[in-house]
């Protein structure tokens, strides 16, 4: 099996993220978008569509979690909010599956199409009580590409509360993913769980690794440019 990036540029729709993004795939440097059903524009959409990317939906809970698209808040503060209203019941299963039925209707109503593929904003599908819903919302809809990583989670960096949490909750899913057919990459990483490029290259295990990247932040645009010409030469 051969060694494969297959980059993705998440948030399209929201922050000031579609220009960097849109920028990135005129370069050629991103493989597919992950677009915010809810909060992307028609002029933006239509901009994105004619390009020709691959296109993800990028499932949320932010109306559910009472929150705008503003991500100004800490990693922790928000893991708070999160649990806070899953407490409160904001969270159940009924609702998640109705928001996310939701946001599938409205991508098709804003691009013309089903998407390409599906993962989610702060990688909320990966928690158990949503990944089976997130499953069968996949299967239903014959989405060809969904985030998971089959065999793990990579990334370099020391410590990082996101990747350690995603790691294990990767790990509770791993049962229900045993016996699934739907496509998805051998590995998931993320652009700022990589400390060093040349090190993350070097150790790049065998099959396909989604990176994933926010470029409406400056330093993971240059960290996009950069990965793509260090891979390039590496040929």
């Amino acid at each position: 099996m051969e060694k494969k990036l297959i980059v993705v540029a998440d948030d399209y729709g929201i922050r000031g993220a579609s220009a960097p993004i849109l920028q990135l795939v005129r370069e050629g440097i991103v493989d597919r978008v992950a677009v915010l059903a809810r909060f992307v524009s028609a002029e933006d959409a239509l901009a994105l569509k004619e390009t020709g990317i691959a296109l993800d939906i990028h499932l949320e809970l932010i109306r559910l979690l009472g929150r705008g698209d503003h991500e100004g808040d800490s990693s922790v503060k928000r893991l708070g909010n999160f649990f806070w209203h899953a407490v409160r019941g904001d969270l159940a299963p009924r609702l998640v599956e109705e928001e996310w039925r939701g946001q599938m209707e409205l991508f098709r109503e804003k691009f013309g199409r089903l998407p390409d593929g599906m993962n989610s904003h702060e990688h909320v599908h990966f928690f158990p009580g949503f990944f089976s819903t997130f499953l069968h919302i996949a299967e239903e809809y014959g989405i060809g590409h969904v985030r998971f990583g089959a065999r793990g989670i990579l990334g370099d960096a020391r410590f990082h509360l996101a990747k350690n949490i995603l790691s294990c909750l990767h790990g509770l899913n791993r049962w229900s993913w045993r016996g699934e057919l739907r496509p998805t990459s051998e590995y998931l990483v993320s652009a700022d769980w990589i400390d060093d490029i040349r090190h993350f290259l070097r150790h790049l295990p065998e099959g396909r690794t989604e990176v994933v990247a926010h470029p409406e932040h400056p330093h993971e645009t240059r960290f996009l440019r950069a990965l793509k010409k260090a891979a390039e030469k590496r040929g």
